[in-house]
């Protein structure tokens, strides 16, 4: 199964019009060998994340730029998340932005390539040729620029215990809503909590309301967000996003998810919870797979990865992973250029380094069906081969929309009385706030 072909059907299937329109490629080519024209040159980069022993973007990247271009010097800076959104919106905002920065698909976080597009701080990509007959860049693209260059997707889903599938006899993975529910239900009838969440770090939540969203709003309705953009649909419209909260409250309602521990669970404590075998289920991403797939207190087990089915079928969120984007008044357009095609080309040094850090799900290149537990992923990419994928919904939203959603749905859990019908008008309000600033 190639994952260039999967992709190609990827996130790009949902987004058809509007915003979402296809690619369309420049005529003209960079200067393929800017590089070799320069004496000794220094290109800046800024990235966020924390570094680790052996990094990547700190370490390994620059040592093998300067092994393919001895008169490049790379210098990256890497920042904690909060701090790279206040240092690259100081930095843009002075005209000394580092020459490649790391940037967000569509309208996600403080680093968006829409937002920034918009703003004309990111140079066009089309010309390079590690983008060449890609048609899944649509959530890169802005009003026919690529502005984004990016190698991988990030999934949602639900991992499970198979040992304590096995144990209830529930056969196989859930394959409709009403199955999703009948298996939580033997689940705790047998004295096993079905599900565990960190809810008390609200994004988490996320987690599962795209999922379903994917499969009750997009899988219906590709155009929605478009629509929530241009005034034609709202988030309080009956039988879209009240029925995705619906459905998730449900899980609460039950005690599959158990409120009383979930609130006052952060993130880790869920994956812990997990891996020690005390719940079947949590939902979270590929990116954290590796914590996900380690062996934790109560021994080994064999873990599986699937979507969580909706009531029209199973669909599935995936997005593009971050990428990276050239700063508009680099002094090096082209020569940056020339060392995201060397990166990203599929072959070389540069990208099999990235491939190893295990951190990217690959759409493509040598390698990318060796990504690690790429078996998890399997699933997914079968849905991707259908059609069948949809981006994270708050990569179309304004920031910030996701964060009132989260509170929101956190206060009607935590019995305070906030009711469906709340959520969806504050995220319709803060929606329509934010587009305003």
């Amino acid at each position: 199964m190639k994952w260039n072909k999967v992709l190609a059907m990827t996130c790009a299937a949902a987004m058809t019009t509007g915003m979402f329109a296809t690619t369309a490629f420049a005529e003209e080519t960079y200067d393929h060998e800017a590089i070799e024209k320069e004496d000794d040159i220094t290109i800046t980069m800024m990235v966020s994340g924390t570094a680790y022993e052996n990094d990547f973007e700190t370490e390994q990247l620059p040592a093998l730029i300067k092994e393919k271009w001895p008169n490049v010097t790379l210098e990256v800076t890497k920042l904690p998340d909060d701090n790279y959104y206040t240092s690259l919106k100081t930095k843009l905002a002075s005209g000394e932005c580092p020459d490649i920065i790391l940037t967000q698909p569509m309208y996600a976080g403080q680093n968006s390539c829409y937002a920034l597009a918009e703003a004309g701080y990111l140079a066009p990509l089309n010309d390079l040729e590690c983008v060449q007959g890609r048609e899944d860049l649509a959530s890169v693209t802005y009003e026919g620029d690529i502005v984004t260059a990016t190698a991988g997707v990030s999934i949602l889903g639900c991992y499970y215990n198979k040992d304590m599938f096995a144990e209830v006899g529930i056969e196989g993975v859930p394959q409709t809503w009403d199955e999703f529910l009948e298996a939580c239900q033997k689940l705790q009838d047998a004295g096993i909590q079905p599900i565990v969440m960190g809810d008390k770090d609200q994004y988490v939540l996320q987690f599962g309301l795209y999922q379903l969203a994917a499969n009750e709003i997009y899988s219906q309705n590709p155009d929605f967000d478009t629509q929530l953009r241009e005034g034609e649909a709202s988030f309080t419209d009956e039988g879209t996003w009240d029925k995705v909260l619906e459905m998730y409250k449900t899980l609460y309602d039950k005690k599959y998810i158990d409120a009383s521990k979930s609130l006052g669970y952060g993130a880790s404590q869920a994956i812990t919870d997990f891996i020690d075998g005390k719940a079947a289920m949590t939902f979270d991403g590929s990116f954290n797979a590796a914590a996900l797939t380690a062996e934790g207190a109560g021994g080994a087990f064999e873990r599986g990865y699937f979507p969580i089915p909706g009531t029209n079928g199973v669909y599935t969120a995936t997005c593009l992973s971050a990428g990276y984007s050239i700063y508009s008044e680099s002094e090096y357009v082209d020569e940056c250029k020339q060392i995201i095609d060397y990166w990203m080309d599929g072959k070389s040094d540069v990208w099999k380094a990235h491939l190893g850090t295990g951190r990217i799900i690959a759409s493509y290149g040598e390698g990318a069906e060796e990504t690690p537990n790429y078996e998890l992923f399997k699933p997914f990419v079968e849905l991707l081969n259908e059609g069948k994928g949809f981006y994270w919904a708050n990569q179309a939203w304004p920031a910030g929309t996701e964060t009132e959603m989260e509170a929101l749905f956190s206060e009607m859990v935590g019995g305070q009385g906030t009711e469906i019908e709340d959520i969806t008008q504050g995220m319709q309000d803060k929606f329509e706030d934010l587009l305003d600033e």
